[in-house]
């Protein structure tokens, strides 16, 4: 290739490596974070359209290379367009089928698993969870190396004996936590309380008002009112009903119908039919004030109607509270509202969700009933790693390209050295291999750490173990130490290198990029505090 086109190459090489280690420290902001389903999603939908264009970085490089040699014929610009953005979108559309086969080919039993370990992982996020034998570090999981840990936490855990059986005694504490958490806290949770109390009160006072007054002498009442109010109105303009003049009849039925319907050929002096009026649209207000207190009895008071069962029915399916939860008309301050309904729903649905997570594992199997469950929990505990294995493989892959090309530029630049090409592709392979020794031979906290060192084995073990299981022959057997040996080193260089190079993505991420989010937008999720201030006085009742 000439010098031109592999300036150009160095470019759209550098260019991507910044979009791609910003997206990795984004990911990692992701799997530190408490992500919901949707930010999932949109992260996925970038991470794949970085692999695409990785891709297609390839295919534009081999087929520039090609032009270089055939010259005239050589493919065209158009050509190398179109085989670049069918390159792009066959990965796309290759990744998502990849990651969607392997969530969906999961075994039931690991349906079941991921539902604890995505638990766990959020425990561990936000502090409710303490893991024995890691490194005691304030704020550890917003630390790079921390961020790594988690990262790689579902491909370390899913292999410790019997997890089920380690963390079920605190699941109910994370459940509970985390439903506490998706009800906004005991303050978010009581501005939905104050709302539903809001249209609560006014559906009391327009019982007080009208609910209660289904009587002949209620409703004569109202009609002496109504016609003594008339009388008034035109008793300000010097009239009487039968000395209203006849250019201002229309007129006075006209404003008299704003408020009472009396019909349109009403005469100022029929106090027959302007009775009658008065008497339809009592009984109007009365029959709306039924529908809406349903058969609540007359005369109650405030505390009173609101707890009565039409209204609490009406109040849980507004508060979308469990059965048998009973809401009061008011709380005596915040600790009270916690203690005598936050708490109680919450707790009401942690043992809900209990259930769902203690079922049996054929219920996580295709059809069953907790599929879905187990299918989301399995998502969330893959698709971050495959994200950010295919991350790496492309920012690795790409720094390595990115170095062979900078040397073919400079060794194209001198014309000493022009042929002298032919071992260049040695350069990038040892800036890999001495990067990779490294990082395999440094440690930080968490790595040093005797749970992480008590994972690790674990997770070699155990896939020895299932390698034990299936294998029959001897050259089988001796290959084991060096499977496990790789695995545990690939894992080790992962978290060391992820621990180092996060500040650096992150700092392209925020002041190269602009911030870029890819999708993610964490959020500060209100914690359950103790002391959190609640005004529980209603005015106006």
């Amino acid at each position: 290739m000439r010098l031109k086109q592999i300036s150009f190459l160095i470019v759209l090489t550098a260019l991507y490596l910044c979009f791609e280690l910003a997206f990795n420290a984004r990911l990692l902001d992701l799997v530190g974070g408490m992500a919901d389903a949707d930010e999932l999603h949109h992260i996925e939908r970038y991470g794949r359209s970085l692999s695409g264009i990785a891709v297609a970085l390839v295919v534009l490089q081999i087929m520039l290379s090609r032009r270089a040699k055939l010259g005239i014929a050589g493919p065209s610009n158009a050509k190398i367009f179109v085989f670049c953005g069918i390159a792009a979108v066959l990965t796309y559309i290759a990744l998502q089928s990849l990651v969607d086969s392997v969530v969906e080919s999961r075994s039931a039993e690991f349906r079941k698993a991921s539902t604890s370990i995505v638990l766990v992982q959020r425990g561990l996020i936000d502090g409710q969870v303490e893991l024995d034998g890691l490194v005691d570090k304030p704020h550890l999981f917003a630390t790079p190396e921390g961020k790594a840990f988690l990262a790689l936490f579902p491909a370390l855990v899913i292999s410790v004996d019997r997890l089920e059986d380690k963390i079920h005694s605190a699941k109910l504490q994370l459940l509970a936590h985390r439903t506490g958490q998706e009800m906004g806290g005991p303050q978010g949770y009581y501005k939905h309380y104050v709302e539903a109390m809001n249209q609560t009160q006014a559906q009391w006072q327009k019982y007080r008002t009208h609910g209660n007054v289904d009587t002949a002498q209620n409703l004569e009442e109202q009609q002496d009112k109504a016609w003594s109010d008339y009388l008034n109105d035109l008793g300000k303009r010097g009239w009487t009903p039968t000395t209203v003049p006849s250019y201002a009849r229309g007129k006075v039925a006209a404003t008299v119908r704003q408020r009472i319907p009396v019909p349109h050929n009403w005469l100022p002096d029929d106090e027959v039919r302007f009775r009658e009026a008065v008497a339809v649209q009592f009984k109007r207000r009365v029959s709306a004030a039924k529908a809406g207190a349903k058969n609540i009895p007359p005369g109650l008071d405030y505390p009173a109607f609101v707890a009565h069962p039409e209204v609490q029915a009406e109040l849980r399916k507004q508060l979308k509270l469990p059965d048998g939860v009973v809401v009061a008309s008011s709380y005596k301050n915040g600790a009270s509202f916690d203690r005598e309904l936050f708490s109680v729903v919450r707790d009401k649905y942690a043992k809900q969700e209990l259930v769902r997570y203690d079922s049996p594992v054929s219920e996580f199997a295709f059809g069953g009933k907790q599929y879905q469950l187990g299918l989301s929990a399995a998502r969330a505990a893959l698709v971050p790693p495959m994200a950010l294995f295919f991350s790496l493989l492309g920012a690795i892959g790409h720094f390595t390209k990115l170095i062979f090309l900078l040397a073919k530029a400079i060794f194209q630049a001198i014309p000493a050295l022009r042929n002298r090409q032919k071992y260049l592709w040695l350069l990038p392979l040892c800036v890999l291999v001495v990067n990779w020794v490294i990082l395999s031979n440094l440690e930080n906290d968490v790595t040093q750490s005797r749970l992480y060192i008590h994972m690790m084995k674990q997770t070699q073990t155990n896939q020895d173990q299932k390698q034990d299981q299936r294998q029959d022959q001897q050259h089988d057997q001796d290959s084991q130490p060096l499977l496990r040996k790789v695995l545990g080193n690939a894992l080790h260089v992962v978290a060391i290198g992820q621990a180092y190079g996060y500040p650096i993505n992150e700092h392209i991420r925020t002041h190269v990029l602009g911030g870029i989010s890819y999708g993610y937008h964490p959020s500060d999720i209100a914690k359950e505090e103790d002391n959190a201030t609640i005004d529980t006085k209603k005015k106006g009742r």
